[in-house]
């Protein structure tokens, strides 16, 4: 039985690559959520001060154009901390956004709080047998809109709704 966590923040973050190390967050969002409304939220671009390569920019469509004049991550990594902080993270594939997270706050000399958090790849990789455990194909299978598919918010926000979706179907089935 999964329980459905009464104030949660969902995360997201898009990137100039893969790698945690040397790549960097171009836009990210913290969506605060009291009781399934969105009470806060923190969503900006962000200047990576390096190039987004184009076959990435391809995938977010964010452009350095886009970038050049947004905030540092250094900017916002105490209004960041003070969002997250004593709550629990809801993100799809964790093993991506959180080694990033954690990367750019350690560039700020900060480290991620001890915290709670839930992955809803997780979830269906040990609950449910979509066709893949991609964010747009378990979107798709709960008719959950994907148009802004590859942009922090709206990715964030399709977490927070598969993950409803999921904890339905799960004490469903108990």
């Amino acid at each position: 039985m999964m329980k459905d966590i009464p104030e949660l923040v969902a995360l997201d973050v898009e990137t100039t690559g893969l790698d945690p190390e040397k790549d960097r967050i171009v836009e990210i969002a913290l969506i605060r959520i009291s009781d399934g409304n969105i009470v806060d939220k923190l969503v900006t671009l962000l200047n990576p001060e390096m190039r987004i390569p184009p076959d990435v920019s391809s995938i977010h469509g964010i452009t350095d154009n886009h970038v050049k004049n947004a905030p540092l991550f250094s900017d916002i990594a105490e209004p960041v901390l003070k969002l997250i902080n004593g709550k629990t993270i809801l993100v799809h594939n964790a093993d991506f956004d959180i080694p990033f997270l954690k990367n750019e706050l350690k560039l700020c000399g900060l480290e991620l709080p001890d915290i709670e958090i839930i992955d809803t790849l997780d979830i269906a990789r040990n609950h449910f047998t979509f066709p893949n455990n991609s964010l747009s194909t378990i979107a798709a299978h709960y008719n959950i809109d994907t148009s802004c598919l590859h942009r922090a918010e709206a990715d964030a926000i399709m977490t927070y709704r598969i993950y409803c979706k999921m904890v339905e179907e799960l004490n469903r089935k108990k």
